[in-house]
């Protein structure tokens, strides 16, 4: 990298032969830029890559006021300047050529809102002299725009079903609980295949922990006779709940549950229920009307996943993982036995197989793809494991350190002066009849919130968000209208009340 002064003082640079700013007039040649940029939205992200000196950023922001400024580093010389910036992201790794994490720090900054309403640009001087990672950059951009997409499609097809679900668990929760920090380790439980040789290890030493099942590990985990201490589930689709079966049976196990999560009516009534707040939606809004009571928690894709900090924010000790795998492998992907499968083997035939469904999963690795990837970009503070009986896993996990039940053994030798998460037992104060008229009300109140309509119709409210035509305004403005009207009317016979609107 050469650095010069251009003609009007300032300064400029070149890479490889390559110009990236203009050797008369960098700031002229940067207005000249951003007077060329054509958007036919209103963004609330701007992201450049590779923007050199950054002489772009004062027109940006004269040009989009209230957009968050971003952009992606090819290139360490030019760090002096990103302080212009609102976020920077880099496209080399510390120790690899290009930044595998690249794709989930923008979704993870942005969201699935944040990447519909940017604004992606590209300071065609960089291409050329950084052709490598400018092509690695915008192949991670389409990936984290395809899943924004994913994101948002999965939220306007369920968010009606997570309304109802929140309406479900109102009427029907009756025994509530809270916890109690404590100082102990946890071991959380998923159903990978290293569960399997976890089982013995688990029961050795079942008294030095606070066991967490996710919902899927539910079976396995009682089929072998360890009870967990509590369970937790975050899914929102109707097979999901189908993993807290075990539940309906044993009504010893707390179960740690969102509003939005679905779950048997029967679970509902006779288990205790610690409810889960993640700070946004109006499931929430419903549970608080309702006069529940709830454990902050952090939204995620999986259940695994929003166990992670859950776990973190229970205890002051260290967070064990078994069955974390993240991977496909033929045959089972889960330890047996597993509730879905138990329902799915039901329809296996000589023409329809076994091995034919679970092939069918094994090749389906996108979801999995970005719970590993999350994982492995997070800073779990050090306190996150990944234990098993010396499993031979597929990928690491970021920071996340692979250890075994030897080094587990030593972390715990103290456990008996710890103090394992308390759950403590609350009451609602409202019965089920003065829930449902809350429930009503807030409903009613709240056709118009702006935060209602985003959650209940995501891709209209983002639409109506990025508009500039006003013509089309109107348009989105009056799906919008039906939308919520229907939406309404929905929530209302969920309700089994009939109030016109």
């Amino acid at each position: 990298m050469e650095f010069s002064t251009a003609t009007n003082g300032e300064t400029t640079c070149t890479e490889n032969g390559f110009r990236l700013h203009s050797s008369y007039n960098p700031s002229k040649e940067a207005e000249r830029f951003c007077n060329t940029v054509d958007c036919s939205f209103h963004p609330r992200y701007v992201l450049v890559t590779e923007p050199a000196l950054s002489y772009c950023v004062p027109f940006l922001k004269k040009k989009f006021s209230n957009a968050i400024l971003c952009c992606i580093r090819f290139s360490k010389e030019f760090e002096s300047t990103n302080s212009s910036w609102d976020k920077i992201f880099y496209a080399y790794g510390k120790s690899q050529k290009t930044n595998p994490l690249l794709e989930e720090e923008i979704f993870n900054f942005m969201g699935d809102e944040g990447i519909s309403a940017c604004l992606f640009l590209s300071w065609k001087p960089s291409e050329n002299p950084f052709k490598e990672l400018y092509e690695f950059s915008w192949e991670e951009i389409k990936k984290t725009v395809l899943k924004g997409r994913s994101v948002l499609a999965t939220r306007t097809f369920f968010s009606k079903r997570w309304a109802k679900n929140a309406l479900r668990f109102s009427m029907f929760c009756k025994n509530t609980a809270l916890i109690k920090n404590g100082t102990s380790d946890i071991v959380v439980c998923a159903s990978g295949l290293s569960l399997k040789s976890d089982i013995p290890f688990l029961k050795k030493y079942r008294k030095r922990f606070f066991l967490i099942a996710v919902s899927s590990s539910l079976s396995p985990l009682i089929f072998n006779g360890i009870t967990p201490d509590l369970c937790i589930s975050t899914d929102g689709g109707y097979w999901a709940k189908l993993h807290l079966v075990p539940l309906c049976n044993s009504k010893k196990i707390p179960l740690a549950l969102p509003g939005e999560a679905s779950c048997f009516a029967s679970i509902l009534e006779n288990t205790e229920i610690i409810p889960i707040f993640y700070g946004d939606g109006c499931s929430e809004e419903i549970l608080k009307a309702s006069g529940y009571s709830g454990h902050s928690a952090f939204r995620n894709g999986s259940v695994s996943g929003t166990a992670a900090y859950f776990s973190l924010s229970i205890t002051s000790g260290k967070i064990f993982y078994c069955g974390l795998d993240l991977s496909f492998s033929k045959g089972f992907s889960h330890t047996q036995p597993n509730e879905l499968e138990k329902r799915n083997s039901i329809f296996d035939n000589r023409t329809h197989t076994s091995e034919t469904r679970n092939f069918s999963s094994e090749i389906n690795t996108v979801s999995i793809n970005i719970y590993k990837n999350w994982f492995s970009s997070n800073d779990f503070f050090g306190r996150i494991f990944r234990l098993s009986d010396n499993f031979k896993y597929d990928s690491e996990l970021g920071k996340i350190k692979d250890v075994d039940w030897t080094f587990f053994e030593k972390q715990t030798f103290d456990f008996k002066s710890k103090t394992k998460p308390q759950i403590i037992e609350t009451q609602n104060i409202f019965n089920k009849e003065q829930r449902i008229n809350f429930l009503r009300d807030i409903v009613i109140r709240n056709i118009s919130n702006p935060e209602w309509i985003k959650n209940a119709l995501p891709a209209e409210a983002i639409a109506l968000e990025r508009c500039k035509n006003l013509c089309e305004k109107e348009k989105i403005e009056k799906r919008i209208q039906e939308g919520m009207k229907k939406f309404f009317c929905d929530i209302m016979k969920a309700l089994g009340r009939n109030v016109a609107i």
